[in-house]
């Protein structure tokens, strides 16, 4: 049976495929799955790319120099998927992080006098990765 035309001039010409509301259900259904395995690769990969361009960063001016190369070593991606919901972690465990993102100027906890500059590698690389992965999924989560 075909469906019938829809009379609105500014109707999407898929439109009236879907009326009635338990299809239309079923068919978000189906596409569930496919939509998180879309979205959750999506996240992974510009997750480890968002990894790669910090730990580029951080391989000197006007990041952070390597002096051992533990710190740019030290990063690593974590992706989870709950209740339908993707995040990606990109992180550290590194003590030194914050100082070398930010900088310090002050006294430690040692008793110690610091006037370190900060040397952002963090900030540039997510701002750099972030178009490309909110274009991705908004291009390619949901099938054409």
């Amino acid at each position: 049976m075909t469906p019938p035309a829809n009379p609105h001039p500014n109707a999407h010409p898929d439109a009236t495929a879907l009326r009635d509301p338990i299809e239309l259900a079923a068919a978000l259904t189906q596409l569930g799955p496919a939509v998180r395995a879309r979205t959750r690769a999506i996240t992974r990969h510009h997750a480890m790319l968002l990894r790669v361009r910090i730990q580029k960063n951080a391989s000197g001016r006007p990041g952070p120099n390597v002096v051992t190369g533990q710190y740019r070593a030290s990063w690593d991606v974590r992706v989870t998927v709950t209740g339908g919901r993707v995040t990606a972690v990109v992180f550290t465990d590194a003590p030194q992080q914050r100082r070398l993102e930010y900088g310090f100027v002050g006294v430690d906890s040692l008793g110690r006098h610091y006037r370190q500059p900060p040397y952002p590698h963090v900030e540039p690389a997510f701002r750099q990765t972030q178009p490309a992965f909110l274009e991705a999924l908004r291009t390619q989560v949901l099938p054409r």
